[in-house]
């Protein structure tokens, strides 16, 4: 079990997923990139900060390279909270541009294997750690070549301990690939697969509606290559904000065509707030209340408790299916005792009851035993607010943009 705890008066900076694109391995935008016989390394920084190590995804969008025994491999390392390095590895011939789109996600319901060949290429199985993975995809990250070429790389098995990567390619142009270099990502997540396009020269989508909770991903997974030209693809988009779509054109912009393999993917993320499906409410005449904390949160199956008052996170990265909560408040005469708990429904924010405890004579202690469910998931994270009227627990969702969802509000308020 990991949980990191925070301790703030304000609300932090931490995000929980970040994205976008690398153009300093393309020297087209930075006439210093000069890759041949050589390695670069670059560090590449996130907008903020994440509360743990993320899992980082790069796709590529462009390659501009020599015509023949030429090669280029990225590595993702050295990842941390604020940023992560990328590495980019040629051969004698050089290499002119390399544009990456990376995706950098928090959390446990993502895996990313990284991989080279060494020698000859071959189908390769993984072990990974997500016994509940149910997608996965396979992005190109590099390749070594003397000649034409034609090869397809694809995800052939996802178990709940392995995953299996295939590659299909034309007979007699296989011996012109010395290596190859991909990432293979599984998840617990739904991923939306649009289909395999290919395409022998420049390839145009037809518009594509982008999901409010989905995020799109071009995903080149093979190559047809059958000229004595330099090898140029490259990546452009068309927006509609209005449709709520885009569009893209991807192929050579100068000399002779590189046929592609693609897959246009959504990556998409569900509401999963919690909601309560257990009320229980105890009331006690306790002869020492003057000792006691005015308000106590205690989360039951996390052995964590708050009783200052103070804006706190709560950040969980393991699976919490069922959270068991503890909350007691003072309740004294003249005093209502006013608790909205949010229930029913897991994506719908609006499913609030609101329950009122009229405080009396033969009790001053009042303590609510609550029970939380949520659709499964790998993290999450929580706001505790307390105030000298209230106590507040918040669930916090970082999708598109960061969605905040009141889960219970206990208020001790005047008659």
């Amino acid at each position: 079990m990991k949980i990191l705890i925070i301790l703030t008066s304000f609300v932090s900076g931490l995000i929980f997923y970040d994205t976008n694109v690398f153009k300093g391995f393309d020297d087209y935008f930075d006439t210093t990139f000069i890759c041949q016989s050589n390695s670069i390394t670059s560090s590449i920084f996130f907008s903020d900060s994440f509360p743990n190590i993320p899992k980082v995804i790069i796709t590529l969008e462009k390659v501009d390279m020599w015509y023949t025994n030429a090669q280029f491999f990225l590595e993702v390392t050295n990842i941390q909270l604020t940023y992560f390095d990328l590495t980019i590895s040629c051969s004698n011939n050089r290499v002119y541009a390399v544009r990456v789109k990376w995706y950098a996600i928090w959390g446990n319901s993502y895996q990313v294997i990284n991989y080279i060949s060494t020698s000859s290429i071959v189908n390769m199985t993984f072990p990974h750690t997500l016994s509940n993975a149910k997608n996965g995809f396979v992005s190109l990250t590099g390749f070594s070549y003397t000649g034409n070429f034609d090869f397809l790389l694809k995800i052939s098995e996802l178990i709940s301990s392995s995953v299996s990567v295939e590659i299909n390619s034309e007979d007699f142009t296989f011996l012109n690939l010395n290596k190859i270099g991909y990432q293979v990502v599984i998840t617990e997540d739904d991923i939306i697969n649009l289909g395999l396009q290919s395409s022998l020269g420049q390839y145009t989508s037809q518009p594509i509606y982008i999901l409010s909770e989905s995020r799109f991903v071009f995903n080149l997974q093979g190559l047809k290559y059958y000229t004595s030209d330099n090898i140029r693809l490259n990546l452009t988009y068309t927006n509609d904000s209005n449709s709520n779509t885009l569009s893209y054109q991807f192929g050579t912009w100068d000399g002779a065509d590189t046929g592609s393999y693609h897959t246009q993917l959504l990556l998409h993320y569900q509401c999963k707030y919690f909601s309560c499906i257990k009320i229980k409410t105890q009331r006690r005449l306790v002869s020492n209340i003057n000792d006691l904390p005015d308000k106590i949160i205690n989360f039951i199956n996390l052995n964590h408790q708050y009783n200052n008052i103070g804006q706190f996170e709560l950040i969980v990265n393991q699976r919490l299916p069922y959270m068991q909560i503890e909350v007691s408040v003072k309740c004294f005469i003249g005093k209502v005792i006013q608790s909205s708990i949010h229930q029913k429904n897991n994506c719908d924010p609006s499913q609030m009851q609101v329950i009122k405890y009229k405080c009396l004579k033969n009790y001053n202690f009042i303590i609510f035993n609550l029970g939380f469910t949520s659709f499964s998931s790998a993290s999450y994270k929580f706001k505790i607010i307390i105030t000298t009227q209230s106590i507040e627990l918040i669930q916090v969702l970082q999708n598109q943009v960061e969605l905040e969802q009141q889960l219970m509000k206990i208020e001790q308020l005047e008659l």
